[in-house]
C-alpha cells in the first residue's frame, strides 16, 4: 500500500506534460495481456493503454513488459495500441525503497516449542489398543412371546458377547458369549436350558485368528462348529495350519458331553491384499461317541470378492462304514453348495444353489428318533431296515432388486426338490415394491408358493415412516389365501403386520414386531422385541 501510493505522488509530482508510447500484445493468458515495451519506456503501475479503442492500467511491469488486466475484454497476440507515459515517472519508481529480503527477518520469532513438551500427555498403550481390563461387550437381548385359543407361550434370551484383554505386554485375551434365557412353558428340558454357553475361551495371538485357544471354542475350524477343548495355528504368509480337539458339547442343551471326542486339522489360504481377496479353507476332522469311531469327513470352503462381486462355495465328504444303520455307501457327498452376489449402487443380483443330506452320525442317532435322519419308508432289500437308501434335498434360489431415492424393488424366486418317501417339488416366490414420498413410504408385497401338502398366495399393502437413520415404523395389512391338500377348500386368512425401529443412540438399538392373525386355519397373536446395546469400552 505505502509503495502504491508513492507512486501516486510521484505521478502527481511530475510534470503535466506526457508522452505517447507505442505497445505491442506478445501474449495473453489467464485474463491477463502482456505488452512491450515495459518500465524502461515508462509503463509502470497505473499507466493507461489504448488498445482497439479500449483503455487499459498498467498492473505490473518488468524492464521490458507490462501486464494489462483484460476483465470481460479480450485482446490477441499482435494488437497495438498506445501508451500515456508521464516522463521520469519509471526513474522515480526504481528509487523508492525496496522490500526488506526475508534475510532481514531472520530470528525475529521465538523458536517454536512441540506441544507435547509442555502438555500432560496420558500413555496410550501399545498392543491391543486397550488398556488390561477393559472389555468389548455387546448385550443382545429378545423377548418372544404368542397367544392363541389354546393359551399363551413366550421366551426371553439375553446374551452377552465380550472381548476382554488381559495383557498389554502380550497378545492375551478371553472371550465369552452367555446367554441366560427363561420359558413360559417347558415340554422339552432338553432345550430349554436356563443357560447356554457359545463361548468361553482364553487365546493368545489376534483376537480374529489366534494361535492358541482354549475352552469353549465358538467354533473349531471353518467348517466344525462348538468345541469344549483346545485349537493351536500356525501362520507364514497367506498360509495358516491348525489343528483342534476336545469333546462335542450336547447338541440340544449345550453341555459339556464326555462320551462325544471331535479332533482335527484345517490347512487355509488366504490373500486380503489382493484384487480378489480369496479364502480358501479345507478341513479333515473325524469323531468318536462312547469311545468307538463315528464321523469322518472332509470339507472344503472357497471365497472370493472383486469390486462388486463375490462368490462362496463349498462341499464336504463323509466317510461310512461298512454297515451302517442308515445304508449310507463308504463315500458320499453329503453337502454342496454355491452362491453367486452381485451389487453395484443400489441394484443387487444373486443366485444360491445348495445340496443336502440329512445329518448321519452315532451321536445324532442317539439324541433323536429313530427315523429322524431319514425320510424314506424302508423298502424290501434295503441294507437296514431301520432306515433306507439316499435322502436329499437340493434347492436353488434367486434374487433381484434395486433401490434409488424415490422406489426400490426386490425380488425372490426358489424351487427345491426333496427325495424320501417320494420325490417332491416345491416352490415359492417373493416380490416387494417401496414407493418414498419425503419421510412417507407405500409399501406393497405379494408372495406365492407350492409343496406337496398346501399351496398359498398373500398380498400386502403398507404404510411407514423414517426420520432419518433413528426411527423407522410401518404399518401393513396382509389378506393370504390356504389351500391345504387334506382340506376341504382353501382358506383366507387377515393379518395386521406392525415393525418399529428405533436408534437411541449409538449405542442402543430397539425393535418392537408384531403380528395379528385372523381366519378360519387360525386366531393368533404374536410380538417379538429385540435390543442391541453396545456400551463403548
Amino acid at each position: 500500500m505505502k509503495r502504491l501510493i508513492a507512486i501516486a505522488v510521484v505521478l502527481v509530482a511530475a510534470p503535466a506534460h506526457a508522452d505517447n508510447v507505442s505497445v505491442k500484445v506478445i501474449e495473453v493468458a489467464g485474463g491477463v495481456a502482456y505488452v512491450s515495451p515495459g518500465r524502461a519506456a515508462g509503463l509502470v503501475h497505473g499507466t493507461k493503454v489504448v488498445i482497439r479503442g479500449r483503455t487499459y492500467e498498467v498492473v505490473e511491469s518488468t524492464e521490458k513488459t507490462a501486464a494489462l488486466a483484460l476483465d470481460r475484454s479480450t485482446l490477441a497476440v499482435g494488437d497495438t495500441g498506445t501508451a500515456t507515459v508521464t516522463p521520469g515517472a519509471a526513474a522515480a519508481v526504481d528509487k523508492l525503497p525496496k522490500p526488506r529480503p526475508p534475510e532481514a527477518f531472520r530470528d525475529q520469532w521465538p523458536d517454536p516449542v512441540p506441544p507435547a513438551t509442555t502438555q500432560q500427555v496420558t500413555p496410550v498403550p501399545l498392543g491391543s489398543g486397550r488398556a488390561p481390563g477393559r472389555a468389548r461387550v455387546t448385550v443382545i437381548g429378545h423377548g418372544f412371546g404368542t397367544g392363541d385359543r389354546s393359551g399363551v407361550a413366550g421366551s426371553a434370551e439375553a446374551r452377552v458377547i465380550s472381548s476382554f484383554e488381559l495383557s498389554t505386554e502380550r497378545p492375551l485375551g478371553a472371550d465369552l458369549d452367555v446367554a441366560g434365557r427363561v420359558f413360559s412353558r417347558s415340554i422339552d428340558s432338553r432345550t430349554h436350558v436356563p443357560v447356554y454357553v457359545r463361548a468361553a475361551q482364553l487365546r493368545y495371538g489376534d483376537p480374529r485368528d489366534p494361535r492358541l485357544a482354549l475352552g469353549r471354542l465358538r467354533y473349531a475350524a471353518s467348517s466344525v462348529g462348538m468345541l469344549d477343548g483346545g485349537r493351536a495355528s500356525a501362520r507364514i504368509g497367506n498360509v495358516a495350519v491348525a489343528a483342534f480337539g476336545g469333546i462335542v458339547p450336547d447338541p440340544l442343551g449345550g453341555k459339556p458331553d464326555p462320551d462325544a471326542s471331535r479332533f482335527g486339522g484345517e490347512l487355509a489360504y488366504d490373500a486380503p491384499a489382493s484384487s480378489w481377496q480369496p479364502r480358501l479353507a479345507v478341513t479333515a476332522y473325524g469323531s468318536t461317541w462312547q469311545g468307538a469311531l463315528d464321523e469322518r469327513r472332509a470339507s472344503v470352503v472357497a471365497s472370493a470378492n472383486h469390486a462388486s462381486l463375490s462368490v462362496d462355495g463349498w462341499a464336504e465328504l463323509q466317510s461310512f462304514a461298512a454297515g451302517n444303520p442308515w445304508g449310507a455307501a463308504a463315500i458320499e457327498l453329503t453337502g454342496a453348495g454355491g452362491a453367486l452376489q452381485w451389487r453395484s449402487h443400489g441394484t443387487h443380483a444373486g443366485v444360491d444353489v445348495s445340496f443336502l443330506r440329512p445329518e448321519r452320525s452315532l451321536r445324532m442317532d442317539a439324541y433323536l428318533p429313530p427315523d429322524w435322519l431319514c425320510t424314506r419308508v424302508p423298502q424290501p432289500g434295503d441294507v437296514d431296515e431301520a432306515c433306507g437308501g439316499s435322502d436329499d434335498r437340493t434347492t436353488a434360489s434367486g434374487s433381484l432388486g434395486t433401490r434409488t431415492s424415490r422406489f426400490a424393488v426386490d425380488a425372490v424366486a426358489t424351487i427345491g426338490r426333496s427325495r424320501g418317501i417320494a420325490t417332491d417339488v416345491d416352490s415359492s416366490g417373493y416380490l416387494r415394491g417401496e414407493l418414498y414420498a419425503g419421510p412417507g413410504r407405500i409399501q406393497v408385497g405379494g408372495a406365492a408358493g407350492r409343496t406337496s401338502f398346501a399351496a398359498w398366495t398373500a398380498g400386502e399393502l403398507g404404510v411407514g415412516f423414517a426420520s432419518g437413520r433413528t426411527f423407522d415404523a410401518s404399518v401393513a395389512y396382509r389378506l393370504e389365501q390356504l389351500d391345504y391338500v387334506a382340506a376341504s377348500g382353501p382358506v383366507t386368512l387377515h393379518s395386521i403386520v406392525g415393525d418399529a425401529r428405533h436408534s437411541v443412540s449409538t449405542e442402543l438399538d430397539v425393535a418392537l414386531s408384531a403380528l395379528a392373525t385372523t381366519g378360519v386355519d387360525r386366531d393368533a397373536l404374536a410380538a417379538l422385541v429385540t435390543i442391541a446395546w453396545r456400551p463403548l469400552p
